[in-house]
């Protein structure tokens, strides 16, 4: 990991400490909305690490919840402190493009210790080249270039992950077949997309399956998600996309689900070398 603690996963374990010590406390979120003067929304956010408090408001919530042990004060203040800092996707010049919920994504994404994918339309972000990821970008933002090369960017730093000297992320990725059949952006992008998955799936940390349509049903169907796993403290969360929006989904009974469906997957699919060979197979019939 390139921060098994950076300032998403801070804020989510900031979060989930202080919605541990109101429930202690038998209190409700419009109770503390009322202390608080805010919106019971507000503090919602702030306990699932969408949002971060105030250095005043972290200290009204403390005394609100009776923790006066100095050793417990000081260590969630300083969680605190350490969850305010900006992570590079929180720049304005970032943040400005991102479509709802991909802020928080890179973010999670940035702090975890394994990804594990699954794409039933388009080659995971992770994993595109340039020129695949503008053809992508751009069908779905038309006459906005600007914007597509801001969000082009995004995606090529977070693949920086990938091959990044120290503790570089871990990435499995399980693709349906016609992913590699649909020329997104024309025939020569995808030649050089499959090629660039060839590469990529030479690297230690890179693992790429793909399922045949041959198989016909699986869970995979529903649509496509990515299990994010982080450190032995920190509960792994899935996000989900369909096309009425994306979530992420947090509760352990539903990640649980998720990752079934996921070794469902895996068993599937053509196993590493299988697939490598399809995609070689691909690549000359693109």
């Amino acid at each position: 990991m390139s921060d098994s603690n950076g300032p998403t996963v801070r804020r989510r374990r900031l979060g989930s400490e202080l919605r541990r010590l109101r429930e202690k406390a038998r209190l409700r979120l419009d109770d503390v909305a009322k202390e608080l003067e805010c919106s019971t929304s507000k503090i919602s956010r702030i306990e699932t690490g969408q949002g971060l408090a105030k250095r005043m408001e972290i200290e009204k919530m403390l005394s609100l919840y009776h923790v006066t042990e100095a050793g417990a004060i000081e260590t969630i203040m300083d969680i605190h402190r350490r969850a305010a800092e900006t992570g590079w996707w929180e720049q304005d010049d970032f943040e400005n493009v991102f479509p709802s919920g991909l802020g928080m994504y890179v973010g999670l994404e940035y702090d975890a210790r394994l990804v594990q994918n699954w794409e039933l339309v388009y080659v995971p972000g992770l994993l595109q080249t340039e020129a695949y990821a503008r053809a992508v970008l751009g069908n779905n933002r038309p006459g906005r270039q600007e914007e597509v090369e801001r969000l082009a960017e995004v995606r090529t730093r977070r693949q920086q992950r990938l091959t990044a000297t120290k503790d570089p992320l871990e990435l499995w990725a399980v693709v349906d077949e016609s992913v590699l059949l649909r020329p997104i952006g024309g025939s020569q992008v995808m030649t050089a997309q499959i090629m660039h998955l060839l590469d990529l799936a030479e690297l230690p940390n890179v693992n790429i399956q793909v399922c045949p349509m041959a198989k016909g049903m699986h869970a995979g169907l529903r649509g496509p998600f990515t299990i994010l796993e982080f450190g032995p403290s920190d509960p792994r969360v899935v996000y989900a996309e369909s096309g009425t929006g994306n979530t992420f989904v947090e509760r352990d009974a539903q990640v649980r689900q998720f990752v079934g469906v996921y070794s469902s997957l895996q068993a599937t699919a053509l196993d590493t070398q299988e697939s490598a060979a399809l995609l070689r197979l691909a690549a000359k019939e693109s």
